[in-house]
Protein backbone atom coordinates (compact mmCIF):
# COMPACT_ATOMS: atom_id res chain seq x y z
CA UNK A 1 0.00 0.00 0.00
CA UNK A 2 1.29 3.59 -1.11
CA UNK A 3 -0.77 5.51 0.85
CA UNK A 4 0.17 6.74 4.41
CA UNK A 5 -0.24 10.00 6.68
CA UNK A 6 2.00 13.03 5.97
CA UNK A 7 3.48 15.37 8.85
CA UNK A 8 3.22 18.79 7.98
CA UNK A 9 6.98 19.60 8.09
CA UNK A 10 7.88 18.76 11.57
CA UNK A 11 8.76 15.41 13.30
CA UNK A 12 6.62 14.03 15.57
CA UNK A 13 7.87 12.34 18.95
CA UNK A 14 5.37 9.66 19.81
CA UNK A 15 3.88 8.10 22.89
CA UNK A 16 3.75 11.46 25.04
CA UNK A 17 -0.31 11.83 25.36
CA UNK A 18 -3.08 9.22 25.71
CA UNK A 19 -5.68 10.04 23.85
CA UNK A 20 -8.39 7.22 24.61
CA UNK A 21 -11.69 8.86 25.26
CA UNK A 22 -11.31 12.00 23.43
CA UNK A 23 -14.73 10.71 21.25
CA UNK A 24 -16.71 10.32 24.07
CA UNK A 25 -18.24 6.75 24.02
CA UNK A 26 -9.99 9.13 18.75
CA UNK A 27 -1.43 17.93 7.51
CA UNK A 28 -2.63 14.39 7.55
CA UNK A 29 -3.71 13.32 3.98
CA UNK A 30 -3.42 9.88 2.61
CA UNK A 31 -0.91 10.62 -0.73
CA UNK A 32 -0.92 8.02 -3.29
CA UNK A 33 -3.47 7.11 -5.93
CA UNK A 34 -6.16 9.03 -4.04
CA UNK A 35 -9.90 11.43 -5.31
CA UNK A 36 -11.84 13.64 -3.57
CA UNK A 37 -14.10 11.70 -2.49
CA UNK A 38 -17.56 13.47 -2.41
CA UNK A 39 -19.80 14.76 -0.88
CA UNK A 40 -17.44 17.15 1.42
CA UNK A 41 -16.85 17.43 4.73
CA UNK A 42 -20.69 18.58 5.55
CA UNK A 43 -21.71 15.45 3.89
CA UNK A 44 -25.20 14.28 4.69
CA UNK A 45 -26.60 11.09 4.09
CA UNK A 46 -28.57 10.33 0.82
CA UNK A 47 -31.81 10.98 -0.21
CA UNK A 48 -31.97 7.20 -1.09
CA UNK A 49 -29.82 5.55 1.16
CA UNK A 50 -28.36 1.68 0.42
CA UNK A 51 -28.56 -0.82 3.32
CA UNK A 52 -25.28 0.64 4.70
CA UNK A 53 -26.57 3.71 5.49
CA UNK A 54 -28.72 1.56 8.46
CA UNK A 55 -25.50 0.16 9.83
CA UNK A 56 -25.79 1.23 13.60
CA UNK A 57 -21.98 0.38 14.14
CA UNK A 58 -19.05 0.47 12.13
CA UNK A 59 -16.34 -1.57 13.92
CA UNK A 60 -13.17 -2.68 11.49
CA UNK A 61 -15.05 -6.29 10.68
CA UNK A 62 -18.13 -4.55 10.25
CA UNK A 63 -16.27 -2.83 7.16
CA UNK A 64 -15.92 -6.07 5.36
CA UNK A 65 -19.52 -6.42 4.92
CA UNK A 66 -19.96 -2.79 3.21
CA UNK A 67 -20.63 -2.52 -0.45
CA UNK A 68 -18.25 -1.41 -3.05
CA UNK A 69 -20.70 1.65 -3.72
CA UNK A 70 -20.81 2.68 -0.13
CA UNK A 71 -19.82 6.51 0.57
CA UNK A 72 -18.28 6.95 4.21
CA UNK A 73 -18.36 10.68 5.20
CA UNK A 74 -18.26 12.95 8.02
CA UNK A 75 -21.91 14.49 8.55
CA UNK A 76 -20.00 17.33 10.09
CA UNK A 77 -19.77 20.80 9.78
CA UNK A 78 -17.13 22.25 11.76
CA UNK A 79 -17.52 25.57 11.13
CA UNK A 80 -21.15 25.37 13.06
CA UNK A 81 -19.33 24.62 15.97
CA UNK A 82 -18.63 27.63 18.59
CA UNK A 83 -15.04 29.17 18.39
CA UNK A 84 -14.41 27.39 14.70
CA UNK A 85 -14.29 28.72 11.12
CA UNK A 86 -13.35 27.58 8.12
CA UNK A 87 -10.03 29.01 6.69
CA UNK A 88 -8.86 26.89 4.01
CA UNK A 89 -9.73 24.17 1.57
CA UNK A 90 -8.19 21.70 -0.80
CA UNK A 91 -10.55 19.80 -3.04
CA UNK A 92 -7.93 17.88 -5.02
CA UNK A 93 -7.18 16.56 -1.06
CA UNK A 94 -10.43 16.27 -0.28
CA UNK A 95 -10.04 17.81 2.93
CA UNK A 96 -10.88 21.50 4.62
CA UNK A 97 -9.12 22.90 7.58
CA UNK A 98 -10.45 25.61 10.30
CA UNK A 99 -9.46 27.35 13.01
CA UNK A 100 -10.42 28.23 16.53
CA UNK A 101 -10.48 30.93 18.23
CA UNK A 102 -7.40 29.54 20.39
CA UNK A 103 -5.62 28.82 17.56
CA UNK A 104 -6.26 25.49 17.20
CA UNK A 105 -6.11 23.94 13.25
CA UNK A 106 -8.16 21.14 12.57
CA UNK A 107 -8.02 19.55 9.43
CA UNK A 108 -10.83 16.98 7.86
CA UNK A 109 -9.77 14.59 5.26
CA UNK A 110 -12.04 12.52 3.29
CA UNK A 111 -10.99 10.27 0.19
CA UNK A 112 -11.26 7.72 -2.58
CA UNK A 113 -7.68 5.57 -2.32
CA UNK A 114 -7.69 2.98 -5.09
CA UNK A 115 -4.55 0.99 -3.95
CA UNK A 116 -6.57 -0.64 -0.33
CA UNK A 117 -6.42 -4.18 -0.25
CA UNK A 118 -9.69 -5.37 0.75
CA UNK A 119 -8.44 -8.48 1.71
CA UNK A 120 -6.04 -7.42 4.83
CA UNK A 121 -9.40 -5.86 6.40
CA UNK A 122 -9.69 -2.44 7.99
CA UNK A 123 -8.01 -2.46 11.00
CA UNK A 124 -4.64 -3.70 9.15
CA UNK A 125 -5.19 -1.04 6.19
CA UNK A 126 -5.99 1.89 8.96
CA UNK A 127 -3.03 1.03 10.66
CA UNK A 128 -1.27 0.57 7.52
CA UNK A 129 -1.77 5.01 6.74
CA UNK A 130 -0.07 5.04 9.91
CA UNK A 131 3.19 3.18 9.68
CA UNK A 132 3.73 3.70 6.01
CA UNK A 133 4.67 7.11 7.19
CA UNK A 134 7.13 5.61 10.05
CA UNK A 135 4.67 5.73 12.70
CA UNK A 136 4.84 2.65 15.14
CA UNK A 137 1.84 0.12 14.91
CA UNK A 138 2.52 -0.49 18.69
CA UNK A 139 1.88 2.86 19.65
CA UNK A 140 -1.90 3.18 17.93
CA UNK A 141 -4.89 4.04 19.91
CA UNK A 142 -8.61 3.40 19.12
CA UNK A 143 -11.10 5.82 18.82
CA UNK A 144 -14.90 5.77 18.81
CA UNK A 145 -16.58 8.04 16.99
CA UNK A 146 -20.09 8.28 16.64
CA UNK A 147 -22.24 7.27 13.73
CA UNK A 148 -25.27 9.44 12.32
CA UNK A 149 -27.66 6.42 13.42
CA UNK A 150 -26.18 6.39 17.04
CA UNK A 151 -23.24 3.48 17.03
CA UNK A 152 -20.31 4.24 16.82
CA UNK A 153 -17.21 3.82 14.72
CA UNK A 154 -13.76 2.11 15.30
CA UNK A 155 -11.10 4.92 14.37
CA UNK A 156 -7.10 4.33 15.17
CA UNK A 157 -5.00 7.35 16.71
CA UNK A 158 -1.71 8.54 17.33
CA UNK A 159 -0.43 12.11 19.25
CA UNK A 160 2.67 13.61 20.23
CA UNK A 161 5.26 16.21 20.50
CA UNK A 162 6.09 18.39 17.41
CA UNK A 163 9.74 19.53 16.88
CA UNK A 164 8.61 22.96 16.12
CA UNK A 165 7.26 22.82 19.79
CA UNK A 166 3.18 22.05 19.18
CA UNK A 167 1.18 19.10 19.63
CA UNK A 168 -1.01 17.12 16.98
CA UNK A 169 -3.28 14.30 17.36
CA UNK A 170 -4.56 12.25 14.26
CA UNK A 171 -7.51 9.85 14.44
CA UNK A 172 -8.11 7.75 10.64
CA UNK A 173 -10.16 5.45 9.63
CA UNK A 174 -9.61 3.37 6.19
CA UNK A 175 -12.48 1.48 4.61
CA UNK A 176 -11.03 -1.42 2.40
CA UNK A 177 -14.15 -2.35 0.58
CA UNK A 178 -15.44 1.36 -1.27
CA UNK A 179 -11.67 2.25 -1.10
CA UNK A 180 -11.96 5.45 1.21
CA UNK A 181 -10.32 7.07 4.41
CA UNK A 182 -11.67 9.44 6.93
CA UNK A 183 -8.90 11.13 8.62
CA UNK A 184 -8.72 13.86 11.09
CA UNK A 185 -5.65 16.12 12.22
CA UNK A 186 -5.88 18.71 15.43
CA UNK A 187 -3.06 20.79 16.02
CA UNK A 188 -3.00 22.93 18.83
CA UNK A 189 0.19 25.06 20.37
CA UNK A 190 0.04 23.27 24.01
CA UNK A 191 -0.21 20.21 25.39
CA UNK A 192 -3.59 20.92 27.44
CA UNK A 193 -5.46 22.66 24.26
CA UNK A 194 -4.88 19.66 22.36
CA UNK A 195 -7.58 16.79 24.05
CA UNK A 196 -10.38 19.61 24.80
CA UNK A 197 -10.17 20.92 20.86
CA UNK A 198 -10.25 17.22 19.43
CA UNK A 199 -12.56 16.01 21.61
CA UNK A 200 -14.63 19.14 20.61
CA UNK A 201 -14.49 17.75 16.74
CA UNK A 202 -14.53 14.16 17.06
CA UNK A 203 -17.92 14.26 19.50
CA UNK A 204 -19.58 16.15 16.30
CA UNK A 205 -18.07 13.92 13.78
CA UNK A 206 -21.19 11.72 12.98
CA UNK A 207 -19.60 9.16 10.60
CA UNK A 208 -22.12 9.00 7.91
CA UNK A 209 -22.29 6.26 5.45
CA UNK A 210 -24.48 6.23 2.49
Amino acid sequence: MTCRLTTAGTATVIAVLALAGCAGSGNATPEAHRSTLQPSPSASPSETPTADAALRNLTFEDGGALSASTLPAFGLEVSALPGWKQTGEDQTAGSREYTNTDGAIATITQQRITDLDPTVGDRAATAGLFTASGLPADRLEEQLLPTATGGTAQFLSIAGHNTDGSWSATVARAFTKPGAALIVKVQTSSQEALRPDLHDILIHAQVVVA
